[in-house]
């Protein structure tokens, strides 16, 4: 044995051996991740790892049958050992050898280390795309129907989890509840290939589901099936792992051991707690303040029956969050702490809920985002990458994803989130009203507004999106066009409070301050600024002393969000002269100016940022001014100037504080030239008690610039006034293509 083991060395066959394992192992490592990005079944890749191994028997024989020599490679027994063999070719193979080690080592740990794998696996193969449409009730009873709206959204998300197929969300496959399209026109509106359409009926005990599989490019039937059990939780949760599997199955898709195990969950065996448990999920969807509250008792009963129950724990905690983040219907501590610990039940429950990471995700970015301080945006980076390598075709995960790099200026980060958000869900609403809202920051005014319209026309009746590009225009200086969007936005909402207190501004920019009276008179109780309307007659008066007592007061009352509330009483603060009080509600508004401002001025704190720097002026600290000024002058270098995310006139407030006058007439010239009509979208105050600006005021040049500026908003008085007398908003809406 000895000499044989020798006689292998001699040959180098043990070496040869080791190399081609070394490169077989990187050669099946790459074809694991990138195969399946062409659509390699799990056959093709079987029989790829075979003809790798094939290679090392070839391989191990060549080695023994053939010698290399200086003068090539021959025969062994041609060889003459004492005069042919290459001395150095056995140093040489070591080195080979050595270097394929490493770049095995490197291989194997960039795709199983740094998260590649997941992320080229997350999506799915082309071919392998499929929607499934609302499953029709056979049975007029409303609570068969809620019972199949259950089913399909239980499949859904079992569907989803299985990484090799992209499965579109919930949110879009229901506007097409009813449809009698055809199904090629729906899978083309929806991006996908395959449509899954479904029957439930309940009989006494017993439920049958019939399914049929379409290919919707060819009408052609994959696969179709008809369940027949008695009405059990075992049997529902079976027949959704077996259809799924059954689906994957059809469309060549392979389940991965752990989806398989998945697949075989069983979250709850009380059969009246998952029927709360979906009828809760039916009300979350609404998003509605009366129906999210419904959903919050339904997923609370479904705990009180089954408190194992990982997923309601889960419901319960985006129940909360969004009562909070969407309705203010609990104070932000309570809902915060209430949400943390049902999603820890959740998890303990099951550590591979992906509705638990993702929900996890959104309340660690509504932490994060009332400072900016501390680790809570890694912490919310961090589950939301797991929610989405659990559950590749979770749409909220990437929206909510999406926000959080907006928040962190990773806008293009952010692009494609949303993108990836709208492809998985393409009717949702929230991507296409916030994914304009990225291309505004970055001053791309076009790309956003048609997205914007582009959204009107998917959703008309959704009167957010008539905001959204209310808010565009005024901040382009359109403020008559702005306010004929605004009108819009109420008129689809039926709603006087939508859009807070927008039209205020306008009309106030527009020196209707008659209208804008009226307008403070006409607030319904109901209105989030009713309780803030003396102190808005105040500030028209200016009575700056008297408003910011009232806003004051109103922040202790805690009946308008703080965040609402504190740039008003820093404001009326400064304008009434009590640095003191302007510079404690200017650092609760925005407390990161507390720490280094070369590290924390950007976008959202360079307002804050000016206006403390003028306190500081103000009590003789000009160092510490100097350093605001110039580190807010670098925050806003590469910002747009004007639309609904400009900076307005920052730029002429720094330089006027800073002393450089030419540099300040010349910047407020720019800002005409480019759009800017006045300051209340972007500073609250009317471009007159701008305090910022007292150095470069009475200069002749800034008179005269500020008279053409009265020439542009006297022009859109003027169109305003035509619009309300005849009643006709459309020509002033219809401008809007022309950006």
């Amino acid at each position: 044995m000895t000499s044989f083991i020798a006689e292998l060395g001699r040959r180098n066959v043990l070496r040869v051996a080791t190399a081609y394992a070394l490169v077989a192992w990187i050669i099946i490592e790459a074809g694991s991740v990138l195969l399946p990005t062409f659509g390699a079944s799990e056959r093709f890749f079987q029989l790829y790892v075979i003809a790798v191994i094939g290679g090392f028997v070839v391989s191990v024989v060549f080695a023994w049958v053939f010698e290399l020599t200086p003068e090539g490679v021959r025969l062994d027994k041609n060889v003459d050992r004492a005069a042919a063999v290459d001395p150095a070719a056995g140093q040489k193979m070591n080195y080979v050898i050595i270097a394929l080690l490493l770049i095995a080592l490197a291989v194997s740990i960039t795709f199983n280390v740094t998260g590649i794998r997941e992320d080229v696996t997350e999506f799915a193969s082309p071919g392998r795309s499929i929607a499934v449409l609302p499953f029709t009730s056979r049975s007029d009873d409303p609570e068969n129907r809620l019972f199949a709206d259950g089913i399909h959204d239980d499949l859904l998300t079992k569907l989803a989890n299985i990484k090799a197929l992209k499965v579109t969300s919930r949110t879009s496959v229901m506007g097409y509840r009813d449809e009698k399209r055809n199904l090629r026109e729906i899978a083309a509106e929806l991006g996908v290939e395959t449509i899954l359409e479904g029957a439930v009926q309940r009989v006494g005990d017993n439920v049958r589901i019939n399914l049929q599989l379409i290919d919707a490019r060819t009408d052609e039937h994959l696969w179709a099936q008809t369940y027949d059990r008695p009405l059990t939780i075992q049997n529902i949760f079976s027949i959704q792992s077996e259809i799924s599997e059954a689906v994957a199955a059809a469309l060549k898709a392979t389940l991965s051991p752990d989806e398989q195990v998945r697949m075989a969950v069983v979250p709850t065996r009380d059969l009246r707690a998952y029927r709360l448990f979906t009828e809760a999920k039916t009300n979350l969807y609404a998003r509605r303040l009366e129906t999210i509250r419904k959903a919050r008792e339904q997923f609370q009963e479904a705990i009180t029956l089954d408190p194992q129950y990982a997923e309601a724990h889960a419901g319960l905690a985006e129940s909360t969050l969004l009562l909070m983040i969407n309705h203010k219907g609990l104070p932000e501590p309570e809902a915060i702490a209430a949400a943390q610990a049902s999603l820890d039940r959740a998890l303990e429950l099951d550590p591979k809920l992906a509705d638990a990471y993702a929900i996890l995700g959104l309340l660690k970015l509504t932490v994060w985002g009332q400072t900016r301080l501390g680790p809570e945006n890694l912490d919310a980076e961090a589950a939301f990458r797991r929610a989405i390598s659990l559950n590749p075709n979770h749409a909220s995960a990437h929206m909510w994803f999406a926000s959080l790099r907006d928040s962190e200026e990773r806008l293009d980060e952010a692009i494609d989130l949303y993108q990836k958000a709208i492809e998985l869900d393409p009717l949702a609403r929230i991507p296409y009203s916030n994914l304009p809202t990225i291309y505004a920051k970055k001053g791309q005014a076009e790309e956003a507004m048609q997205l914007w319209l582009k959204a009107v026309r998917i959703h008309s009746d959704w009167p957010t999106i008539y905001e959204y590009i209310a808010i565009q225009l005024w901040g382009l200086g359109r403020l008559d066009e702005a306010y004929a969007w605004h009108q819009k936005a109420i008129e689809v909402g039926n709603d006087p409070t939508v859009g807070g207190n927008m039209d205020l501004g306008i009309l106030i920019e527009l020196g209707e301050f008659d209208k804008a009276r009226a307008a403070l008179d006409g607030l319904a109780e109901t209105h989030p600024f009713h309780s803030l309307a003396d102190g808005f007659r105040m500030l028209l008066d200016a009575r700056y002393a008297d408003a910011q007592r009232l806003f004051v007061e109103a922040l202790e009352l805690g009946e308008v969000p703080p965040r609402f509330v504190l740039p008003l009483a820093a404001d009326t603060a400064l304008l009434a002269g009590d640095l003191v009080a302007a510079r404690k509600y200017t650092l609760a508004a925005t407390p990161i100016l507390a720490t280094d401002a070369r590290v924390t001025i950007d976008r959202n704190s360079a307002r804050d940022a000016v206006k403390l720097a003028y306190i500081e002026q103000r009590e003789g600290h000009a160092e510490k001014a100097l350093e605001l000024l110039n580190a807010a002058l670098i925050a806003i270098r590469d910002l747009p100037r004007v639309g609904s995310y400009g900076f307005g006139i920052r730029d002429v407030q720094i330089y006027a504080l800073l002393g450089r006058t030419e540099d300040a007439l010349a910047a407020f010239r720019d800002a005409i030239d480019q759009g800017y009509r006045g300051s209340i979208m972007f500073d609250g105050w009317l471009l007159e008690m701008d305090p910022f600006l007292e150095s470069i005021h009475q200069d002749p040049r800034f008179v005269l610039m500020n008279d053409e500026l009265d020439q542009y908003l006297e022009a859109m008085r003027q169109s305003l006034i035509a619009a309300e007398e005849t009643g006709d908003w459309d020509g002033l809406r219809a401008k809007v293509e022309r950006i």
